[in-house]
């Protein structure tokens, strides 16, 4: 061997995991729920007819089954009426995976209100455009009946959008506002205030006017933005980590 020369490095190469068979029979599985437009309450095969047709061990069945019911996506009863049923996944379950995600990005208070200000007033002038009759009576409802329930009345907002992204996004956004510790709504700083501004989204929503309702809410949000500023706390973390362990 020549003296001086260094051999190359040999770097050890990673190949990808490859899926347990659980996680390929999770993955047939919602295959076919979604790929086959399969409703809640439809019954999947029973435990015994997948370990026949897939020749799996029944461990491996119900691994499968757990990973799908993790996912809200399915509800296993016991009994005599039991069975393997498919659900609609609630958001509650994204709403946590959500509130992990933003502490572990360590968001801002300020990136937060930066965010509502980008969808909610969207979420105002769409609901002004598409709300049924049914829907404003709900949110006039709320406005009357549920006054203090700040996180409530977007929520109501959100579904007389009648966008289901839009809906999901807001239902999620405050899910996680539920979660924080700060107690990150205008309702309990100034009451009185948000209640005037939620009557004024309100009216907007029932004249149709998409865009006073946009105008509405970005005041309603500015508003809190300058409270929170005056506060010292839009630099604060959102969801910050010492608050899980407080929750043990």
């Amino acid at each position: 061997m020549t003296e001086g020369v260094e051999r190359p490095v040999q770097r050890r190469e990673s190949l990808p995991r490859a899926p347990k068979v659980s996680e390929q029979l999770a993955d047939r599985l919602r295959a076919i729920i979604l790929g086959h437009g399969m409703r809640p309450g439809d019954r999947l095969s029973s435990e015994a007819e997948l370990i026949s047709r897939y020749g799996v061990a029944r461990g491996t069945v119900r691994e499968a089954l757990r990973l799908l019911e993790s996912e809200g996506l399915i509800e296993i009863r016991r009994g005599r009426e039991g069975g393997i049923l498919v659900r609609r996944p609630g958001i509650d379950r994204i709403g946590n995976s959500i509130v992990v995600m933003l502490t572990m990005a360590e968001v801002t208070v300020r990136e937060l209100i930066d965010y509502r200000l980008l969808i909610e007033p969207e979420a105002a002038a769409a609901a002004a455009r598409t709300a049924t009759d049914k829907q404003r009576a709900e949110l006039r409802r709320t406005v009357e009946t549920e006054p203090h329930e700040e996180l409530r009345f977007h929520t109501v907002l959100a579904e007389c959008s009648n966008n289901s992204f839009l809906r999901m996004a807001v239902t999620m956004l405050h899910h996680g506002l539920s979660s924080s510790p700060s107690g990150l709504h205008l309702g309990g700083a100034d009451e009185d205030g948000a209640r005037h501004d939620h009557y004024t989204v309100l009216s907007a929503v029932e004249e149709r006017d998409p865009e006073q309702a946009a105008q509405a809410m970005a005041h309603h949000l500015h508003r809190f933005r300058e409270l929170l500023e005056e506060q010292g706390r839009l630099d604060e973390e959102f969801i910050p980590a010492d608050w899980w362990l407080s929750r043990t």
